[in-house]
Parts: C-alpha cells; sequence; structure tokens
C-alpha cells in the first residue's frame, strides 16, 4: 500500500528546515517520523478496505475444466473505488470465459458497502500456475489523494486426465444415433408425397395420350333466361289454384315475387326491395310499351291492397292479373336471346350441384 502525496510532504519538510543550519543527527530523527506519520495515516485510511480473491472449493481442475474466480472488496459506504480490469486472459496459459455483473450488497447499518464478481476461467495446459494479486484503486470523497490495494495471490493445478497404462487400450466409441423425430422426416415425408403425385399424373397423362381423350372433360351447361324461369314459375301458380282455394293473399305474394325476381334479372333492377311506387318510378325510364307500364302497376296495386288492405277481389280480377303478368314477361322478352353456356369439369360433385340449381 502506498500513499500519493508523500513527495509533497517532504519537500515542504526540507523547506522548513534549513539543511545548512541543521545538524544531520536532527534531520534523520525528523525524517523518520514523518515516514512513520505517512505510514500510520496510510495504515488508517485502509484499515476499512478489504479485498480478496478467491476460487472455488478446490483450486484443482481437470484440463479444460472450468472453475469460478470471484473477487470481493469491503469499503465504507461512500468510498470511490475502482474495479480491475480484466481481459480475456489473466496469464498466458489462464483464459476468461465468462463472467458476472458486479453485485453490491450493504451491511446492515448502511456503512459498509461489499461488492463482488464472479469470472469463469479455464486453462487447456497442464501444470501448476500462479493467479496474481488484483490491484484494487479507491479514494474518498473528502480525500483528493488516490490509494491502493491488493488481493491475495492464488494458485490453480491443472491436471491431466489420468490413464490407466495396465488395460488394453480400446477404440474410440461411435457417435451414438439420437432416433430421428417427425420434424426431421416431415421433408423427406413431403418430397415422397410429391414424387409419387408426379408419377400418378404422368400415368395418367399417358393414359388420356393413348385414348386420343382431353386431360379435363368439360360439358355445357345451358344458363335459363329469366323470361324462362317467369313463364313457369307462373304456370305453376296457375296450376296450384291458389285463390280458389281460398288463399287469395298466397297467390299475390307469390305472383308478385315471380314478377319482382323477372324484373330484377331481365331489368337490373332491385325490385324486391323496392315498393310498388318506386317500382313505377323507375319503369318511367326503362322504354317498353306503356300498356305493359300500366298492366304492371295494376298487379302490383291491387296486389298491395291484398295483402295490407285485406281487401278481396272478384274472380275475374284474379285470372286478369294473371294473364297480364304472363303477358308483360312474353312482351319483355329480348329480342336477340344468345344461349350463354359455361364449362363445367365433369366431376360428380358438381354435377349434383349443377342438377340442383
Amino acid at each position: 500500500m502506498h500513499l500519493i502525496g508523500e513527495e509533497e510532504n517532504l519537500k515542504f519538510i526540507m523547506r522548513k528546515f534549513d539543511m545548512k543550519n541543521r545538524k544531520p543527527r536532527v534531520i534523520i530523527k525528523i525524517s523518520c517520523l514523518l515516514l512513520l506519520t505517512i505510514l500510520l495515516a496510510n495504515i488508517a485510511y485502509s484499515q476499512n478496505i478489504e479485498v480478496v480473491a478467491k476460487l472455488d472449493s478446490t483450486n484443482n481442475i481437470i484440463i479444460g475444466d472450468q472453475i469460478k474466480l470471484k473477487l470481493q472488496a469491503t469499503c465504507p459506504n461512500g468510498t470511490i473505488l475502482m474495479w480491475p480490469a480484466i481481459k480475456d486472459t489473466i496469464i498466458k496459459q489462464i483464459e476468461v470465459t465468462g463472467r458476472s455483473k458486479i453485485d453490491t450488497v450493504f451491511s446492515t447499518d448502511k456503512k459498509l458497502l461489499t461488492l463482488s464478481q464472479i469470472y469463469t476461467i479455464t486453462s487447456f495446459d497442464s501444470g501448476s500456475y500462479k493467479i496474481p494479486a488484483f490491484e484494487f484503486n479507491y479514494r474518498f470523497l473528502k480525500d483528493s489523494n488516490n490509494y491502493s490495494i491488493l488481493t491475495n495471490e492464488l494458485l490453480l493445478n491443472v491436471n491431466t486426465v489420468q490413464v490407466d497404462t495396465t488395460k488394453i487400450i480400446k477404440d474410440i466409441k461411435a457417435p451414438l444415433k439420437a432416433p430421428l423425430t417427425f420434424k426431421e422426416l416431415l421433408p423427406y415425408i413431403g418430397i415422397g408425397i410429391a414424387i409419387v403425385a408426379i408419377i400418378l399424373l404422368i400415368i395418367y397423362y399417358l393414359r388420356k395420350k393413348r385414348k386420343a381423350e382431353p386431360l379435363i372433360k368439360f360439358r355445357s351447361v345451358r344458363v335459363v333466361p329469366a323470361h324462362e324461369i317467369a313463364l313457369l314459375a307462373l304456370q305453376k301458380l296457375k296450376d296450384d289454384k291458389l285463390w280458389q282455394n281460398n288463399k287469395v293473399k298466397q297467390y299475390y305474394i307469390e305472383l308478385t315475387d315471380i314478377l319482382r325476381k323477372y324484373i330484377e334479372a331481365r331489368f337490373e333492377v332491385e325490385a324486391m326491395e323496392m315498393t310498388t311506387d318506386e317500382i313505377t318510378v323507375i319503369f318511367k325510364s326503362i322504354d317498353i310499351d306503356d300498356e305493359l307500364k300500366h298492366k304492371l302497376k295494376n298487379i302490383l296495386v291491387l296486389a298491395d291492397l291484398v295483402k295490407f288492405a285485406k281487401a278481396q277481389p272478384i274472380a275475374n280480377e284474379h285470372d286478369i292479373c294473371l294473364g297480364n303478368a304472363f303477358d308483360f314477361v312474353n312482351k319483355t322478352i329480348p329480342e336477340t336471346i344468345k344461349e350463354e353456356t359455361i364449362k363445367v369439369i365433369e366431376n360428380p360433385t358438381i354435377d349434383n350441384i349443377t342438377k340442383n340449381e
């Protein structure tokens, strides 16, 4: 341990006592007293600073093994302590493989502070190695002087693996095979499925080519025009004889629904969501015969009276409304109807769906 600032104190004493006017013996005594004072002051400053270095329970390791080295410092609270800078190697034969953060613990009365850090060290050279002392630098808040203190030295013994020469030397065992997991097998399973799929496609292609058949068979499905759907529905309504069986309201509900669905498909008007007045206004701008517009309006108005006002038309009016509905559909069929077709892959499920439609 040493105290920085000793030179300044000595110079002060030398100036205080003139060497020419004092006897050498007196000067020697004063110098001794000064040095003793400095040493006592240094001891007084450092008596509360304690640093220590220690290894795990043993200082013996097998070559390549790891061991913990702990540095610990205890000092008064408020001491400015500079931790030793330890690099990746302590000495040439001892390497540092890891280090923890510096841990801080206060005493119960908060007067003392204990700091510690653990290093993981190892060595790959057999032998006994001295771990040198680690230097801690410190100073106190009300003292401008810098001080230093050293830890204890340590001895690390690195031993080789003991070999029994009396036994027969055996070959090195082969690496153990770990069982394959499903995750590891999954890529191979996927490749296998892909190969099988490609083979089946090739076989399918060759068979079709040999029979001069297309790879995928299509069939044409006729799209039924809107007027045909409406006429069939009107004919069914006529055959059901609803109003003849005192189901007048149901008769007019179905009649107007048939016409509204036809108008939606034929004129692209959302008639199912419209009132009678709204449909009448829309048809003012549609280019059809005025007589047809009048017939449509009469059907819708009479149906509203039956449905909402519980009106009871005479029997002749039922037949007139149905005839006017047939007339409206037949006379609004487009002059040229294109037979639209769609291609459907021949598949039993799709066929069933098409038939249902």
